[in-house]
């Protein structure tokens, strides 16, 4: 081939080449960014949060009632996992701040026969993940009441509780 010709086919890969790479390397051509008006300061109310079986239960309200009563700060209810205990409802509290422990109310069937088993044992069986675990409980009725014994004032929160 002669030189002529491999410089003629260099020059037409070259160029398609530099088409191509300026196709995908074209940028849209846009508006020039409007300017943003300033934003000023909007106070928001603050909603009240109200869980459901805060409302239907009066065991709910009576063991916030006899938690404050006995001189604990007892945080806003929150929804609790129903799915893990096996539910109808339930809530969790925050006692003095320690939020990574909460207080967990639930209000189970009253046909479950879990609650046999915490009758007999103070146990209710929980099922997390694959694995069941034994939490020790407080039955009442058929509601149980449930607090990490991590809790720094576990002690004096299940005394106001067996008071009940």
């Amino acid at each position: 081939m002669s030189t002529m010709k491999k410089w003629f086919i260099f020059a037409i890969v070259l160029s398609c080449l530099s088409i191509v790479l300026g196709a995908c390397s074209t940028k849209k051509q846009s508006a020039p960014p409007e300017k943003t008006p300033e934003l000023s300061p909007v106070i928001l109310e603050q909603e009240e949060v109200i869980v459901a079986a805060v409302e239907d239960e009066e065991l709910y309200r009576n063991v916030v009632n006899q938690l404050e009563h006995a001189g604990f700060t007892v945080g806003e209810p929150a929804e609790a996992a129903i799915d893990m205990f096996k539910a109808e409802s339930g809530m969790i509290l925050t006692i003095n701040g320690d939020a990574l422990l909460p207080l967990h109310l639930y209000k189970l069937d009253p046909s479950d026969k879990r609650l046999e088993i915490v009758e007999d044992t103070g146990n209710l069986p929980v099922y997390i993940g694959s694995k069941t675990e034994q939490l020790a409980v407080k039955k009442v009725g058929h509601f149980i009441i449930y607090l990490h014994k991590g809790h720094p004032e576990y002690d004096e929160i299940m005394k106001v509780l067996n008071n009940m």
